[in-house]
């Protein structure tokens, strides 16, 4: 995944885990950053040998250009995509939600707010059997067309994390899945997350550690210039603004 490649103009932060995870649940309270041209994410990935042959990702990325829209992504062997577009009923850049999505070797599914909205349970799913690393990361594509024009006019942005949780696969037990870690992050654990120093080919920004800030209990994944960089906004607001919507009929 890591190229080595020239500075680029703009910062960006990722936080992955040391360890990889093979099936479970992957949970996040979210609050997303807003702006054409770039996305805030929640996923696990493979960054073993043999890609893209052996490309094991599975994905919620929250693309910045929409204020009703998450997309959730499985890239199988070969750096295939599924890719569903899901229209949820609020801002995701204006509150924090709870993101999820279920790995077991027979479906991947996902859900907002603890509830499920899609699942896929196609043939790729019997190639996702890698284990993989939780990530989280903000950055700008350099396909326009897939995350919109970036007007670097709007820099610094920011995406906010209040906690990540991981439950082990236990088919039968705890309706499946059985919570091992929650990660508050009242601090930088580092035994459990490594901040990322790298970029890669379409990726319009470098990943630097001064832009993965962890501040009065959260974790925040900071867009910036070279100049700016770490977290300049105003304290956290965590307030619950959205009306209440139909989740499940």
């Amino acid at each position: 995944m890591a190229n080595l490649l020239p500075a680029k103009t703009y910062k960006g932060a990722e936080l992955r885990t040391l360890s990889t995870y093979l099936y479970g649940k992957f949970e996040v309270r979210m609050k997303s950053a807003a702006g054409s041209g770039l996305l805030s994410s929640f996923f696990t990935y493979y960054d073993g040998t043999g890609l893209p042959a052996n490309w094991n990702e599975i994905d919620i990325e929250i693309m910045g250009r929409y204020t009703d829209q998450e997309q959730f992504n499985v890239i199988s062997p070969g750096q295939v995509n599924h890719v569903y577009s899901h229209n949820s009923p609020f801002n995701p850049h204006q509150g924090f939600h709870v993101y999820s999505f279920e790995w077991t070797p027979d479906y991947i599914a996902w859900s907002v707010d603890g509830y499920e909205v899609y699942r896929q349970t196609g043939d790729h799913i019997e190639g996702i059997t890698r284990a993989q690393k939780i990530m989280m990361n903000i950055w700008p594509p350099d396909n326009v067309g897939w995350a919109g024009s970036f007007n670097p006019d709007i820099l610094p942005v920011y995406a906010y994390y209040d906690w990540v949780r991981y439950y082990s696969y236990t088919p039968g037990v705890n309706d499946n899945f059985t919570l091992q870690w929650t990660d508050d992050y009242t601090s930088w654990n580092q035994g459990r997350w490594a901040k990322a120093t790298h970029t890669f080919d379409g990726n319009n920004c470098d990943f630097i550690p001064a832009n993965a800030v962890f501040n009065n209990g959260y974790m925040i994944l900071c867009l910036t210039d070279a100049v700016n960089t770490g977290y300049n906004g105003d304290p956290v607001g965590d307030e619950d603004i959205d009306p209440p919507y139909m989740a499940w009929a």
